[in-house]
């Protein structure tokens, strides 16, 4: 039985472990949903409004915070927008 080139091997294991890596942060971005649609859902209105205006501040992106979140991009718009995106409420 032929050895493999240590270049080969060298692949391998870095291709390898990429998947390691990529899996881990799946299992984490897969928690952070969770979690940031587990807040928002606790929140009152003018804290929903203000909780997706910061994501999107955050992440630089209403899409990105409409697909975290499971909802509408105009939802997360209207949301931005909206009258009771003001600190306290006033």
């Amino acid at each position: 039985m032929a050895q493999k080139d240590p270049a080969t091997l060298m692949m391998e294991a870095t291709l390898q472990s990429f998947k390691h890596v990529k899996d881990a942060l799946d299992v984490l971005q897969n928690t952070q949903k969770i979690q940031a649609k587990a807040t928002y859902k606790g929140l009152t209105g003018s804290g929903k409004s203000r909780y997706v205006t910061e994501m999107a501040e955050q992440l630089g992106s209403q899409v990105k915070v409409a697909e975290m979140l499971d909802l509408t991009r105009g939802r997360i718009n209207q949301l931005v927008k909206s009258d009771k995106n003001r600190a306290n409420g006033k």
